[in-house]
């Protein structure tokens, strides 16, 4: 795992301490949040920055097993929209499972890097090998 690069001083102890059988999820700006979570607000404005680009930015830096995403991102999200945002994915396998079984595993993570993406049902929950 590499945190060179990462300026975000909050953001870079949350991937420090992503180990084996962690997950982090990074979340849309609409996404509630869950007290118990660890919380990282990347939000700057609506759209800014977005999960793919915090996806290019810590994917690189960490050994991941996969995602997990939402089924109502392929149902609810325009084809042209699915393929810009899955291409940020590195060809990483995805579960797919419903948006409400999704929120119970948020609950689950090591931390939340809540971004200010409007995109519905983009939330990816990154899962460490």
């Amino acid at each position: 795992m590499l945190n060179d690069g990462i300026l975000h001083p909050q953001l870079a102890s949350l991937l420090a301490r992503f180990r084996h059988a962690n997950s982090i999820a990074i979340l849309d700006a609409p996404f509630p949040t869950y007290p118990t979570v660890e919380t990282i607000d990347l939000v700057l404005a609506p759209g800014i920055p977005t999960i793919s680009q915090v996806l290019d930015v810590i994917l690189p830096r960490l050994e991941v097993s996969g995602l997990v995403m939402a089924e109502e991102f392929m149902t609810h999200v325009d084809e042209a929209t699915r393929s810009e945002y899955r291409s940020h994915h590195r060809d990483l396998d995805i579960e797919w499972v419903p948006h409400q079984e999704f929120k119970q595993r948020v609950a689950g993570v090591l931390g939340i890097v809540h971004t200010g993406d409007c995109v519905p049902y983009s939330n990816v929950i990154v899962n460490s090998l």
